[in-house]
């Protein structure tokens, strides 16, 4: 894991915080436009695994708890693209799915 991302799992995703591209972060500032929206997510639609800290969203507990207690991931980075930074990818695993398109001859 490099020092400018976060990265860890939840439940069903992998999740990459950039700090390179996260405003208070690659600024070190304590009240950035965005307003810590990916950690405001998590309090309101997640269960409180992330936290501040150094002025970048950081995990508050260890990333093998953050696997079994995580579920709602999908808000922090809707929350931080609404900002306009862009700084978390969330990637979800669906199995199956490539062979769903080719039945149904989906073209993307």
């Amino acid at each position: 894991m490099s020092s400018s991302k976060l990265e860890f799992e939840t439940k069903c995703a992998k999740v990459v915080i950039d700090y390179s591209k996260c405003e208070p972060a690659k600024k070190n500032i304590t009240d950035p436009k965005c307003g810590f929206a990916c950690v405001k997510a998590d309090r309101f639609y997640d269960r409180n695994i992330l936290r501040i800290d150094g002025n970048k969203p950081v995990l508050a507990l260890p990333k093998e708890d953050a696997k079994s207690r995580s579920n709602e991931s999908l808000s922090w980075e809707y929350a931080c693209n609404m900002t306009g930074n862009n700084a978390i990818e969330i990637a979800v695993d669906f199995p199956g799915l490539e062979e769903y398109r080719k039945k149904i001859n989906l073209k993307i």
